[in-house]
This record gives C-alpha cells, sequence and structure tokens, in this order.
C-alpha cells in the first residue's frame, strides 16, 4: 500500500444531497408586508375553521357509524355476498365518507384562497 494522502470518494448524489441539506438551514420565508400579513392570517383563520368543522365531521363519521349500527341493531342474518351486513358497514363506509371529506375541504381552502 501507498503511503500517501487518503482522498475521500463520493458520488456526485451525495455531494448534491450534503449541500442541500446545509443550504436548508438558512431558509425562511420572505417577509410580508401589512396587508399581505393581515391577508395570510385571515385565510389562515377561515382555513382552520373550515379544518375544525371537517374535523368534527370525521369524529362524528369514525364515532358515530359504530353507535349507530348499535342502536338500529342490524340483524346478524342480514347477508350480502354470504357476509353478514354488520361487518361490511363499518369497512366499506367509512374510507369512501373519508374521501369525500378530503375531497370537499381541499376545495372549500381553495376557494377561500381564490378570493
Amino acid at each position: 500500500m501507498s503511503g500517501g494522502k487518503r482522498v475521500p470518494v463520493m458520488s456526485p448524489q451525495t455531494r448534491m444531497a450534503r449541500e442541500r441539506r446545509t443550504s436548508r438551514r438558512n431558509w425562511s420565508f420572505p417577509p410580508l408586508g401589512p396587508t399581505e400579513h393581515e391577508r395570510a392570517s385571515a385565510l389562515h383563520r377561515a382555513q382552520r375553521r373550515q379544518g375544525v368543522v371537517t374535523l368534527c365531521w370525521l369524529v362524528v363519521l369514525v364515532f358515530g357509524l359504530p353507535l349507530l349500527q348499535a342502536v338500529l341493531s342490524t340483524p346478524l342474518s342480514l347477508r350480502l355476498v354470504g357476509i353478514p351486513v354488520a361487518w361490511l358497514v363499518p369497512v366499506l363506509v367509512p374510507f369512501p365518507a373519508m374521501v369525500l371529506l378530503a375531497w370537499r375541504q381541499l376545495r372549500r381552502a381553495e376557494r377561500l384562497e381564490r378570493h
């Protein structure tokens, strides 16, 4: 072995990743003017308010569906494709409903940003 100086060898991707990591630390949001700050704060409040409403609907869906099913006491003998309906409802209803809630929330937030 030669007694020369050891040189670290790394791929260009590693070098770029290290540079990217250090450059992100010093970044901050650009300062907003008074009117921009006021508009951004109002938009944030409005979107947060709508988000809380959507979250409440999600809680109603997740906790209300089993309660509703218990109150209605769906007969265990009722079957769909050989599977009890009491098993299908908690599996098949919440996920499409959550997708609709998310889609509705996104549309409402985008509408607020446009106005």
